[in-house]
């Protein structure tokens, strides 16, 4: 696909995934990293999504799947794990009830052992 290979590009410095060599600091902006994303998106037949949409659903990914929400508040560059708490409390009340489950079972299957 070519979408993988402008994400695997290996001419671009510094492994950046949006580049453009006139910005100052090589990189594009949100809008027009969004606008990229948008197009090319459409252009798979994928429904759009914006770049802040991705890194909440990353984000969201990684703690259903079990990842440290201390380690996804730093990935995340949060200043404390409070905002990443606060940010994604709809997931983590579903893990919670989640994991209430599992300690009901463990406790349980101990009793039939």
């Amino acid at each position: 696909m070519e979408l993988i290979q402008v994400f695997m590009n290996k001419n671009i410095p510094h492994g950046l995934v949006f580049y453009s060599a006139e910005s100052k600091y090589k990189v594009i902006s949100n809008t027009n990293a969004n606008k990229l994303l948008k197009n090319t998106l459409l252009d798979l037949g994928i429904d759009p999504i914006t770049m802040h949409g991705l890194r909440h659903s990353h984000a969201c990914v990684m703690l259903y799947k079990k990842v440290s929400i201390y380690y996804v508040s730093e990935r995340l560059g949060h200043k404390d794990i409070q905002t990443t708490l606060k940010d994604y409390t709809h997931v983590t009340k579903e893990l919670r009830a989640e994991d209430a489950k599992a300690t009901t079972a463990i406790f349980s299957n101990m009793l039939s052992d």
